[in-house]
């Protein structure tokens, strides 16, 4: 396994296991088996850290929902997606851990600002490969929505919270589906 992987590996183990203040460069460093020069030379502070390992999961996301279709999407099929990021562990950590960084380091924003930006445009891309198109405002209502199913579940954790999540997500993906409009086929 190249460096860069198996740190960006143990980065998000220390993150889903212990949360952001565990996020140290020791500790990764410790978790991957390398030393912590070898770490600070492929990341050289704990935001790169994090955005390297935000990115490395969204990256994976889009590789499972690639795989996982086949190349053949479905309003379902896209509803599951959004279900199964909700019921994670991962991801919503990873959007708590980006939340309490900014504080932390108010440099993210911009960060930030710009992935949340490219993960409503792949959200679009996926409802533009079923023929459809969605407003920003039903984007964002969505996005929010599954953000906020996420937490709770990830409070909760429980099959009640589970249950909650998706029902949730479900009531919102159905109003995200009647607001839709077909792609216009232009010859």
């Amino acid at each position: 396994m190249k460096t860069k992987q198996k740190i960006l590996n143990a980065a998000l183990t220390v993150l889903v296991d212990s949360g952001f203040q565990a996020l140290t460069q020791t500790r990764v460093a410790e978790e991957a088996g390398m030393s912590q020069g070898l770490l600070t030379y492929h990341f050289p502070t704990r935001s790169d850290l994090l955005k390297a390992v935000v990115d490395e999961s969204k990256a994976r996301m889009g590789h499972f929902r690639t795989l996982e279709q086949g190349g053949t999407l479905s309003w379902s099929a896209i509803e599951e997606i959004m279900t199964n990021f909700a019921l994670s562990s991962n991801m919503p950590r990873l959007m708590l851990a980006l939340t309490i960084a900014g504080d932390d380091d108010p440099s993210l924003a911009a960060w930030f600002a710009e992935s949340d930006l490219n993960t409503r445009q792949n959200f679009r891309a996926l409802i533009a490969q079923i023929g459809y198109q969605a407003d920003d405002a039903s984007l964002h209502l969505m996005r929010a929505t599954v953000i906020g199913a996420a937490l709770i579940h990830l409070q909760q954790n429980s099959e009640a919270s589970e249950q909650i999540a998706r029902a949730v997500i479900k009531k919102a993906f159905e109003q995200l589906v009647c607001n839709a409009t077909p792609l216009e086929i232009t010859t």
